[in-house]
């Protein structure tokens, strides 16, 4: 475990004596118990580019003195607003990378952004998820970082944004659907290399990416040979209407992923969830995503209830992307006839298949000592 050094103990007095809180024990206890609406919630599955807003960007591009193409020096948010919503599709990923990419500090703050959003969202234990080689770049900014700086930023910014918002966070590395597939071996070796259940440590590895044009077969290798090595491995599978059930089937047994990402298309076959839930598979179902989907893939989430083991997630929850908040998120399954009961399981559930920290007191632990880290 990471010893931290820094500011003084003192000032962090009464959040360490907090950890006999009710939330601390809600935590220690699985979560069994907690009820209301000011529960606290566990997501899985999102994308750090995808959450971040105009003003954080607006602010990492000041502080990087960036000019963005048919704009110049961005004057306010709106301004970079502007800029991002000027691509579509994937395409708007790429240009919030190019404003994060290739610099250290800019990660570190994203980073760190990422976890007062998660904060103010009530979110107490989260893994977010991001490409490394994406990150690593900015032709923007003409500078380039290596993908291992890359990740150590992030965890740098996650750590710092642990301790000031008393948030548990941890980070998994994206290997991209669309690259080769040694590319994938290349990211999968990263993860292994900086593998680390210390706070904001990389914990797992996700294949994400267009599952369309880029379908599971090329990458069944890389994603095997990254669980066997000992990774955590999530696969984004069954999300789209073009996908089918045996995708979802080939991302759990060919592929051996411990969760899928979304993993609609496996209500098309109630055998699958059967199997899924007897090999203990998690789906990190995302709400307002599958809203914008459409009808079959909330549909499957509703049929998720009660037959296999999921957790609610806001993929991409900025407004630049999904616009959602977990909150809302909780609001579309309520619509789905869940319950508070359910929505409270779905949380437990996703904190028991999490890849971060196994040993609640440990976790618990690694957050009082980071209380003395300079912040």
């Amino acid at each position: 475990m990471t010893s931290f050094r820094g500011a003084a103990l003192c000032s962090w007095i009464p959040w360490i004596l907090s950890i006999t809180s009710p939330w601390c024990i809600q935590l220690i206890h699985g979560f069994h118990g907690f009820h209301g609406s000011f529960a606290r919630r566990v997501e899985l599955h999102v994308h750090l580019d995808g959450s971040m807003d105009s003003t954080d960007l607006f602010d990492i591009c000041k502080n990087r003195g960036l000019e963005l193409p048919g704009i110049g020096v961005p004057q306010s948010s709106s301004d970079v607003k502007h800029f991002v919503e000027g691509f579509s599709g994937w395409h708007r990923f790429d240009a919030v990378n190019e404003i994060l990419g290739g610099d250290v500090k800019s990660i570190q703050l994203a980073a760190e952004a990422f976890v007062g959003f998660q904060a103010k969202s009530g979110v107490q234990y989260t893994e977010v998820r991001y490409d490394p080689v994406r990150l690593s770049h900015s032709k923007l900014a003409n500078m380039s970082i290596s993908e291992e700086d890359a990740v150590r930023a992030v965890q740098e910014g996650l750590r710092v944004g642990s301790v000031r918002h008393q948030v548990a966070v941890y980070q998994i590395l994206c290997a991209m659907r669309g690259s080769s597939p040694q590319q994938c071996f290349n990211t999968a070796n990263l993860a292994l290399k900086l593998s680390s259940q210390d706070m904001g440590g990389v914990v797992g590895l996700d294949l994400a990416g267009d599952e369309t044009d880029f379908p599971n077969a090329a990458y069944i290798d890389c994603m095997r040979h990254a669980k066997h090595a000992g990774l955590n491995v999530t696969v984004h599978s069954g999300e789209f209407n073009t996908t089918q059930a045996d995708d979802v089937r080939s991302a759990v047994f060919s592929m051996h992923a411990d969760r899928v990402g979304h993993g609609y298309a496996a209500a098309q076959d109630p055998q699958l969830l059967i199997e899924l839930r007897q090999r203990g598979v998690h789906l990190e179902a995302c709400p307002n995503s599958a809203l914008r989907h459409g009808p079959w893939a909330l549909k499957a989430i509703k049929s998720f209830k009660n037959q296999v083991l999921f957790g609610l997630n806001t993929d991409d929850p900025a407004p630049l992307f999904g616009n959602t908040t977990a909150e809302a998120d909780e609001a579309i399954v309520e619509g789905l006839n869940f319950s508070r009961e359910d929505i409270h399981g779905a949380y437990e559930a996703a904190f028991r298949a999490r890849f971060g920290a196994r040993d609640v007191t440990s976790l618990m632990t690694s957050l009082a000592e980071g209380a003395s880290l300079h912040v």
